[in-house]
């Protein structure tokens, strides 16, 4: 009787944790990507497309990639969160109108927030992430500081980046340039931290890179965040951040810590 108490008192636990566990970030299969080139920021429209489309061709690991208009890509977001995998959003330095009101007139609940919210990436080239949308720099810093809730900034004109380690190995694209719109590591406080750094320059600024959310397992990705209408790799770049390190990372099985915790529990009785 004691075992069977101690049983019930286990299955108890172990079901609360799977209730539990889409709340801490657990690790989810990668999704689809949505790409987003209507309108731009600091590169023209054509070459945010040329781009888009060269990224969209270079993908191997998301279940299926798109390209959207500002009036699907709202849609989209909201049919993509909480739905048991991550997906990607990738900009163009311009925010989608239906994914965050212009002017920060949603600062909480947004659609954009929503999604990240729920264990989703947003990754931007270009300018400066979030910043800029219908009527120019209408969400100016702000933007940012919403969508992340930490008073965080990437006013860091003309930093130049080298990669990392991590990024010659991922990023084999990656070479040296110049940013003008970087993430600080001293600003990335929790529940934010640093998750990946492809380039910096040695002192904080940080760009390519991926900073990550550990409550809501949300990501934030940031590539060549300036004004170099060409010559860029950018959809390259950003494929293999999406492929080489994203993939990677997600391709671990969600289940696998249910599993095993459940292992241990029948092998104590």
């Amino acid at each position: 009787m004691r075992k069977l108490i101690i049983l019930a008192v286990a299955i108890t636990a172990y079901f609360a944790a799977i209730i539990a566990l889409p709340s801490i970030g657990v690790a989810a299969a990668m999704g689809e990507v949505a790409i987003f080139t209507e309108f731009s920021g600091w590169i023209a429209q054509g070459t945010a497309a040329a781009e888009g489309e060269e990224l969209k061709d270079l993908l191997k690991s998301p279940k299926d990639v798109v390209t959207l208009t500002d009036k699907q890509i709202g849609k989209w977001a909201e049919d993509h969160t909480d739905n048991g995998v991550v997906d990607i959003i990738v900009t163009f330095g311009w925010f989608p109108t239906s994914l965050y009101t212009p002017g920060n007139a949603d600062p909480d609940g947004s659609i954009a927030e929503e999604f990240l919210e729920g264990g989703n990436v947003f990754l931007n080239t270009a300018d400066y992430i979030f910043y800029v949308t219908q009527g120019g720099g209408a969400n100016g810093e702000q933007g940012l500081k919403n969508m992340m809730d930490i008073n965080a900034d990437m006013w860091s004109g003309g930093t130049a980046i080298k990669p990392t380690d991590d990024g010659k190995k991922i990023t084999p694209s990656l070479d040296d340039f110049t940013s003008e719109r970087t993430f600080k590591e001293g600003q990335i406080v929790d529940p934010w931290e640093v998750e990946i750094v492809f380039g910096d320059n040695s002192a904080g600024f940080l760009d390519p890179c991926f900073v990550y959310d550990t409550e809501t397992g949300g990501r934030i990705g940031i590539a060549f965040q300036e004004p170099n209408n060409g010559g860029l790799p950018r959809g390259e770049v950003m494929a293999e951040m999406i492929d080489n390190y994203l993939g990677e990372v997600l391709a671990v099985d969600p289940g696998g810590k249910v599993s095993t915790t459940w292992g241990h529990l029948k092998s104590s009785f």
